[in-house]
């Protein structure tokens, strides 16, 4: 069944008024007359019926219930700035595996440089990839995907909060800290394609971030996100086997 997103004025009594750009992509998947949808709410899924109203395509209310689809972890992703096809990919995947929000970041390996006068489209771009991601995986809500902040705008962010940091050089046992200190909310830090200096590194320890090492293979940076969101999720979230 399609999920569909919509804000709390298409809300009215026993209907939803969906948006033009959800009425687009109803007819781009060719959803028929008196088929059921979900529509999210402010976390609220109205089970609804398609039907046309004068003219106009609405859905009307079948029944609605508390959505139960997030995960008891928060996962806040800080993703060294890759190439843009590689942090679309990384949007829509760690989406998929519960992220809450992902925040690109520029650091003294980052290969790509961020043009500030096409950072608004970029931004429209990567919403609609994280709102399509949070359609196709059922998700309560549409996970934000932040500005583009420089190495000590993230530091200062990071400053008082639980933060884990990717190191491929040295680190301890992610399974170790997890169970240790059993968070409910992690910031996790990937670094770009060029990697983190040793300098930098330091900088994050100095703001209290756990160092951990992932293994002995070095993975790519889109690999390394996927890989510690999934760890994560199986130590301590809503992913079990």
């Amino acid at each position: 069944m399609f999920r569909f997103f919509e804000d709390e004025t298409s809300l009215q009594e026993d209907k939803i008024l969906l948006n033009k750009s959800n009425l687009k992509h109803i007819k781009v998947l060719r959803i028929a007359e008196d088929e059921e949808i979900e529509i999210v709410i402010n976390g609220i899924v109205y089970l609804s019926k398609l039907i046309d109203f004068n003219g106009e395509k609405i859905a009307n209310i079948i029944s609605k219930r508390i959505d139960e689809n997030e995960s008891d972890i928060r996962i806040n992703l800080y993703q060294g700035l890759p190439k843009s096809d590689k942090f679309e990919w990384i949007i829509q995947k760690s989406i998929e595996l519960g992220v809450n929000e992902i925040v690109p970041f520029e650091s003294e390996r980052t290969i790509v440089k961020w043009d500030n006068k096409k950072e608004k489209k970029k931004l429209e771009r990567y919403s609609e990839v994280a709102e399509s991601a949070a359609k196709q995986s059922k998700r309560t809500y549409i996970p934000k995907v932040s500005r583009l902040l420089s190495f000590n705008e993230m530091l200062e962010e990071l400053k008082n909060s639980y933060t884990i940091l990717a190191y491929e050089n040295r680190g301890n046992s992610l399974r170790d800290i997890l169970q240790k200190d059993k968070p409910k909310e992690i910031n996790i830090i990937i670094g770009p394609e060029g990697g983190f200096s040793e300098e930098e590194v330091e900088k994050f320890e100095r703001i209290g971030a756990n160092i951990v090492n992932l293994g002995k293979r070095i993975l790519r940076t889109e690999t390394a996100a996927i890989a510690l969101i999934s760890m994560i999720q199986y130590e301590l979230g809503d992913i079990n086997i």
